[in-house]
């Protein structure tokens, strides 16, 4: 039997942002307020970890939102900053941050999205920006002072001491991003 009055039908995100978001722990990144925070790794060591960080990126990336990625292969104090958020030593990536909440891995963040609930925890985060020039979006460059190299001559020009300005990777955050 067919009713006369039309009736509204439920929409499948019809929960708002902050609903969903108060699902997830809250722990928040630096930075992380109005962002999507993404510790993730670009070694190809353990290829299900590498496999996990790409999903989670490629995701991510296609809402086109605005997404800080914490290599910590490339630098040392990202993973240093997620053992004091989760805290504890041991660490797995990839982990997603939303709005400083932990929304969790790979799996997590697919879940939402075939669930069709990302691109509502997503609203009100600024739009992705274009490429950056200066590091095309790696978020690193080379440092200049020990060129590429965490070791420089000091000031006497005959003993290496470590750069004051890159991590042990010879490396700088991008000044661009």
């Amino acid at each position: 039997m067919v009713s006369g009055t039309p009736t509204a039908v439920k929409k499948r995100n019809s929960q708002d942002s902050v609903s969903i978001l108060e699902n997830f722990e809250e722990k928040c990144p630096l930075g992380g307020e109005n962002a999507v925070v993404l510790y993730t790794t670009t070694l190809r060591g353990i290829r299900k970890t590498f496999e996990d960080c790409n999903t989670a990126r490629s995701v991510i990336e296609s809402h086109q939102v605005q997404m800080f990625k914490h290599d910590v292969s490339m630098h040392s104090g990202f993973k240093d900053e997620l053992r004091g958020l989760m805290g504890t030593k041991e660490v797995k990536v990839p982990l997603v941050f939303v709005k400083g909440r932990l929304i969790g891995g790979a799996d997590e963040t697919v879940k939402l999205e075939e669930d069709g609930k990302l691109s509502t925890v997503f609203s009100g985060i600024p739009k992705a920006v274009a490429i950056c020039n200066g590091c095309a979006v790696v978020r690193f460059v080379m440092c200049i002072g020990g060129n590429g190299s965490c070791k420089v001559l000091d000031e006497k020009g005959k003993k290496t001491v470590k750069c004051k300005e890159c991590n042990k990777n010879g490396l700088i955050q991008c000044p661009f991003c």
